[in-house]
């Protein structure tokens, strides 16, 4: 399976703070039959955060080490862009900065407690440019996951979304578990993602959530989103998905279910 979405760079965010550390986490994703990991470092703001040619010499210098400690997988470089206005500016048609593995497809991370105004309108405008956005853990976003129906209408216009092995464990709580799991009930996962920052928390083993997810999603759906759907952005290829015209109804606990858990 391969992970879009990781934290492994050594030293240059709130992930892995040295190679030991990161060189565990690459043994850790191979152990749980992880083949190929895109390193996804923070990106703050435009102007702000690791120019594009660093975070690409980084991958190369962390896969490196990986060569040298034996360790079999393949690292590509990649980004976490937190949402801004000038973010824009900063991604350029064709050549696959910032984007994941150098694709023309950028992981974009929505402001934690609020829904940017102008939010559409610069999804749209990417896709104009050629661009297939991709929603971070879109799980985690309460106010976006309170109009569910908006992301829907975004995947329907061909906004993809990546969940977080996390989220579907439970590590963030029963809520954003309950809406990962919805969101795998819908059809509106397309990619799974460690988010790992640390060896003991938010690491890269990602086999309970693997086991899940088949259980949820069935065997073929959740190939799409383990291996097929990556590894498209991995060739740069268009992704085609089935989004559903309308989501299910969300299923209500009864009195004792919410009593007793």
């Amino acid at each position: 399976m391969i992970d879009v979405h990781c934290h492994v760079i050594p030293g240059v965010d709130d992930g892995s703070p040295d190679l030991e550390t990161s060189l565990a986490l690459l043994r850790m994703a191979v152990d749980c039959g992880t083949t190929d990991l895109i390193c996804t470092p923070h990106v703050l703001e435009a102007g702000r955060g690791l120019a594009w040619d660093t975070i690409t010499e980084k991958t190369k210098e962390l896969q490196a080490e990986a060569d040298r400690a034996h360790i079999p997988i393949r690292l590509y470089p990649g980004a976490e862009l937190e949402f801004n206005a000038e973010l824009a500016d900063i991604l350029e048609e064709g050549t696959g900065r910032y984007c994941l593995a150098g694709s023309r497809y950028p992981l974009i991370e929505l402001p934690a407690l609020s829904m940017p105004t102008h939010i559409d309108d610069f999804l749209y405008d990417l896709q104009v440019r050629g661009f297939v956005p991709v929603i971070a853990h879109a799980e985690r976003h309460s106010p976006l996951m309170h109009e569910p129906e908006r992301l829907l209408r975004w995947m329907q216009q061909g906004v993809l979304v990546q969940t977080n092995s996390g989220s579907i464990t439970g590590m963030f709580g029963e809520e954003v578990a309950a809406r990962a799991k919805r969101l795998i009930e819908n059809h509106m996962t397309c990619f799974l993602g460690s988010d790992a920052h640390r060896v003991k928390i938010r690491n890269t083993d990602m086999t309970e959530a693997v086991g899940a997810l088949r259980s949820m999603a069935g065997a073929g759906y959740a190939e799409d989103i383990l291996e097929d759907n990556p590894r498209r952005i991995l060739k740069n290829q268009p992704i085609s998905w089935d989004v559903p015209e309308k989501m299910k109804e969300e299923k209500k606990k009864g009195f004792f279910a919410k009593l007793f858990g």
